[in-house]
């Protein structure tokens, strides 16, 4: 089992990336999927330094809520992991409407 985390692109350069984790650190990545396929304010999930996929924002948005829920359940109140994905999704956002 693997553990991909969501990230925002900031930029693509040929087979590499810069993208954001939702921290407001930038990292530079290998892009793992067709490069044509990614453009800046896309939302991928990274595994060991690689661009494995893209998602929806719905998708990032129904992941968040289910977090949510599992911490909800076990009592926990929101923790960094959904903070992130939030950060994550709105510059992602941000991203797609300056263009």
């Amino acid at each position: 089992m693997c553990w991909g985390t969501p990230a925002v692109v900031l930029e693509v350069s040929g087979s590499t990336a810069r993208v954001d984790y939702g921290d407001g650190v930038v990292r530079e990545v290998f892009v793992g999927i067709a490069g044509d396929r990614v453009s800046r304010g896309d939302i991928v999930v990274v595994h060991a330094g690689v661009i494995i996929s893209k998602i929806s924002p719905e998708g990032l948005r129904e992941e968040i809520e289910f977090l949510r829920g599992i911490l909800q359940e076990a009592g926990e109140a929101e923790d960094a992991l959904t903070a992130l994905r939030e950060n994550v999704l709105a510059l992602a956002e941000k991203l797609k409407r300056e263009g």
